[in-house]
């Protein structure tokens, strides 16, 4: 395979492997593997890089990722340093763990769209405490009643219409090692610094790479520019600030590295096509 991926060390003999992360934050670096993953955010927040595209993520939420798409959740600057800690519990398996032919079943034809939809990267949206109770739960059962809970657990999902599909394509083109390392290095780079000026020098210093190699070979393997790749990162948090706090445009168009409102509700109607102020509203009458 050339494509840089994570080698899963885990027990051959087993059907799928549970595993919880407990950590001052989160450290698995911008990666894919072979194995469909679910992952619970038990707690935690920061920015999902997934495929090529950027979203949000918090306490409680729950994904599922197919074979082969570059996924990384990246805490905020500062997170090791709050009282919490990151908590994620992650659930692996290949397509065949029950066999070639397990998903060309009758019984499983609607587990079978959810895990075609997973190319593109699930989120189950409001999933709910006794979700996020039977998925902890799983690993506390043993042989086939473990396996009848994991079964189950895929019915579940599979049963959740409400979901959403977070990458519309999955353009990343990683060649090897390398690329993997450079496009993990520079997106911690931007999601660690993007609440201030972000230098392109330095991001093609990350990159090892004079500043016109790295904005083409940025452009060749996201499909975007740089300064798009920021505006998106940056626009992003501002949506979140909007959602949850009561702060004023302005406070958030700086706090997400922007040094002028006007600049900031431009590229914001560029991504959002509405206003800051209509985007809060609308966000508000939706909860009300």
């Amino acid at each position: 395979m050339e494509i840089a991926y994570e080698k899963l060390y885990v027990d051959e003999n087993s059907l799928f492997h549970y595993q919880e992360f407990i950590q001052p934050h989160f450290t698995s670096p911008f990666h894919l593997h072979d194995e469909f993953e679910i992952i619970l955010i038990v707690k935690s927040h920061g920015k999902l890089f997934i495929g090529n595209s950027i979203t949000n993520f918090s306490d409680g939420e729950l994904y599922l990722f197919a074979p082969g798409l570059p996924h990384c959740f990246f805490n905020s600057r500062g997170y090791d340093k709050s009282n919490n800690m990151a908590h994620a519990v992650v659930i692996q398996f290949r397509k065949d763990f029950l066999g070639s032919t397990f998903f060309e079943k009758t019984e499983v034809s609607s587990l079978k769209q959810l895990i075609k939809k997973a190319e593109f990267g699930v989120q189950f949206i409001r999933p709910g405490k006794t979700m996020q109770k039977k998925i902890q739960a799983l690993n506390m059962k043993r042989e086939l009643e473990k396996l009848a809970d994991f079964l189950l657990l895929l019915n579940d999902l599979a049963s959740i219409n409400n979901i959403k599909l977070l990458s519309t394509e999955n353009t990343l083109k990683l060649s090897g090692l390398t690329d993997s390392k450079i496009i993990n290095d520079v997106y911690r780079y931007v999601a660690e610094n993007f609440q201030k000026k972000i230098s392109f020098d330095t991001a093609a210093s990350v990159a090892n790479m004079q500043r016109s190699a790295f904005c083409r070979y940025f452009k060749r393997k996201t499909k975007k520019k740089f300064t798009q790749f920021v505006n998106e990162i940056r626009i992003m948090h501002s949506c979140k600030l909007l959602a949850e706090t009561d702060k004023t445009v302005i406070e958030i168009a700086f706090e997400c590295g922007y040094e002028n409102t006007s600049y900031f509700n431009r590229q914001f109607r560029i991504y959002r096509i509405t206003s800051p102020k209509s985007f809060r509203e609308q966000i508000r009458n939706k909860i009300h």
